[in-house]
């Protein structure tokens, strides 16, 4: 009789780094890591060969350990479909790239989007496990959130609930407020939005956000670069507040699991929210920092995994 596995992998690609993760399944401990740079500027199948490699290293892992079958879960920083599919090339291209097929040599494998993957995480062993409705937000070198209810992650009818934002119209303005006004936040307040406009501003171009962020104490156009992608944060914030009314927020990624940015956006945020008595919302970093996504995915693995076994024994 096939046993359930106790453990998982777990392999989340980010636009800039790749991790992947062993995890013990019985409390979400991670036994094993290794992390590598994202090579997107190379296409969809250089990014398939490292997480291939990634999900090899982490099989080796487990059979050294004694631990035997271990299933797979990826999570892409992409829009993922209900069914498993990238619906987005944001970062890079997997529509239309056969990646199931490397990815079998490891048994059945699960596809879901970062952002799910974390708050699946969060909810279970993290920030948001004793919060029956909360939003997942990740604010990392991309932007995107996601409900959870009773800790699972809200997908919506095709899976494309995480959109933190497009090309909105903002406001009119001008003198005969006649002038559209747009933007895309990612572009203007993502850690990738952000690294390349300072990046422009300071001379530098290898600047991150984080550059940004320790310019911020030292130089003027940094603090007002980041006050403003803060407050423009803070605004799409309020508004998930208005429109889904969470117990918590729980802010995840590079940006938003900091302490000190999480703090200045729960200060930021209270002027957009409607409701009087919402307006003393939670926003807390995620708990489990890098590892989330990881962490998810590979739960999720292992969930779906243990479905399909149940199901064999019947």
């Amino acid at each position: 009789m096939e046993a359930q596995p106790s453990h998982a992998i777990g392999v989340d690609v980010g636009g800039t780094k790749t991790k992947a993760c062993l995890v013990r399944i019985a409390d979400g401990a991670v036994m094993a890591e290794h992390t590598e740079q994202t090579p997107c500027a190379r296409g969809g199948q250089a990014v398939l060969d490292l997480v291939v490699a990634l999900a090899e290293a982490m099989r080796a892992e487990a059979l050294a350990r004694g631990l035997g079958f271990a299933p797979v879960g990826v999570c892409l920083p992409e829009l993922v479909s209900n069914d498993g599919e990238p619906g987005s090339a944001w970062n890079f291209e997997w529509r239309g790239l056969d990646y199931r097929t490397p990815l079998s040599a490891f048994g059945p494998v699960y596809v879901e989007s970062d952002v799910r993957a974390a708050a699946f995480a969060e909810g279970w062993i993290g920030a948001g496990r004793e919060a029956g409705i909360f939003v997942y937000v990740t604010l990392s070198t991309g932007m995107s959130h996601t409900l959870v209810i009773d800790g699972r992650p809200y997908g919506g009818a095709r899976g494309y609930a995480i959109h933190f934002a497009g090309a909105e119209l903002v406001a009119f303005a001008g003198p005969g407020q006649d002038v559209e006004v747009r933007q895309h936040i990612e572009v203007f307040a993502s850690g990738k939005g952000l690294g390349e406009r300072w990046a422009l501003a300071s001379g530098n171009p290898d600047a991150t956000a984080r550059d940004l962020f320790a310019a911020e104490a030292s130089d003027p156009r940094a603090a007002a670069m980041a006050e403003n992608a803060l407050l423009a944060i803070a605004s799409y914030l309020g508004q998930l507040a208005n429109i889904l009314d969470p117990a918590i927020m729980v802010l995840g990624g590079g940006i938003g699991s900091s302490p000190r940015i999480c703090e200045r956006l729960s200060r930021l945020v209270r002027p957009f929210i409607f409701a009087d008595l919402a307006r003393d919302l939670p926003l807390v970093p995620a708990a489990l920092g890098d590892n989330a996504c990881a962490v998810g995915t590979a739960a999720l693995a292992h969930r779906a995994a243990s479905r399909t076994i149940s199901s064999s024994r019947d």
